[in-house]
């Protein structure tokens, strides 16, 4: 899975966010993450899970690259108690 750079263009201009560090603190990762992930760096399981809690089903789906996963293997991996993944 990698950050899908469009995507992220596209929530960065919904919610107003400028900058690496917003970004970073909106996500819920280091800049120095952001960084890597925007050279096309690979996203864990776990950042992307955090990125859901956060933001939801929509959010993570216009932001990441599943490239050879999928949505729904993605979740199989995590247990859902409400809107939340563990």
């Amino acid at each position: 899975m990698k950050l899908n750079i469009n995507g992220c263009r596209s929530f960065c201009k919904k919610h107003g966010i400028t900058d690496y560090v917003e970004l970073a603190n909106s996500l819920g990762l280091s800049v120095e993450v952001v960084r890597l992930l925007e050279q096309g760096k690979q996203i864990g399981y776990d950042a992307v899970k955090d990125i859901y809690n956060k933001h939801g089903e929509k959010a993570v789906v216009k932001l990441i690259d599943f490239e050879e996963e999928t949505l729904n293997g993605f979740k199989s991996k995590y247990v859902l108690v409400g809107n939340k993944f563990y």
